[in-house]
């Protein structure tokens, strides 16, 4: 059984935390464009669309952030573009990749504003020339180094934060979807956040997928609409 101490998990409350800055609530994982399409039409719609989300979280970006904390603990910041140009290669959908990039600079903006360090100084030296983009896994993963929140921490913060981001859209996307009824959603998945732990908490990049055809298509539906409330 994991457990975090108290310094690790106070850590990953306030990266979970709703009010965390980094823009998450600017888009949906593709839910509105289901939503319009009507693939998602009810609250267990929801609960499976955000399954289906978690599961191709834990396969692609979570792998990364894994792959890239490892790297960090190693002193090995040179892997990082490595670990990060797989992970974009795997998103299909431009608005996957956007919503990446766009939360991620905003957390790189974050730690180096308030966490000063020599990983942060180098990490900062690697975006600012290029070499790296800020995207969302590496950038929770350094995030997670100077918080101590470990590998089990940081990849129960990144699903939780995908799992907010299609729940906190539902509220303002569906008729009849209650903050009751997101809370029962986000807390019966935390079964299935273990499982996948186990499935791919010691994944390499090498074996990260990015085949998820239902999301693919609501995120391609999204970006062809006309109407929008969420980025793309």
């Amino acid at each position: 059984m994991f457990s975090l101490t108290c310094s690790e998990l106070f850590g990953l409350l306030q990266m979970g935390d709703s009010a965390f800055p980094i823009g998450g609530f600017s888009f949906s994982a593709g839910l509105e464009g289901a939503v319009a399409e009507g693939m998602v039409a009810s609250v267990d719609d929801l609960e499976q669309y955000t399954r289906a989300t978690l599961w191709n979280a834990a396969r692609a970006d979570a792998i990364a952030a894994l792959e890239a904390y490892r790297a960090i603990g190693k002193s090995r910041l040179e892997l990082l573009p490595t670990i990060e140009a797989r992970l974009m290669e795997l998103k299909l959908p431009p608005e996957a990749r956007t919503a990446t990039l766009r939360m991620g600079s905003r957390l790189a903006a974050l730690v180096r504003q308030t966490s000063p360090s020599p990983l942060v100084a180098r990490w900062g030296e690697m975006v600012d020339s290029g070499a790296l983009h800020p995207s969302l896994p590496i950038a929770q993963a350094i995030a997670a180094a100077l918080s101590d929140v470990g590998e089990v921490g940081l990849f129960a913060l990144h699903l939780y934060g995908t799992a907010s981001m299609v729940l906190g859209a539902s509220l303002r996307l569906m008729r009849g979807v209650s903050h009751v009824a997101t809370q029962r959603i986000l807390g019966s998945l935390a079964p299935l956040v273990g499982q996948l732990y186990e499935l791919y908490g010691s994944a390499t990049i090498e074996q990260m997928s990015g085949f998820a055809p239902l999301l693919d298509v609501a995120a391609s539906l999204h970006e062809r609409g006309t109407s929008r409330l969420f980025m793309n």
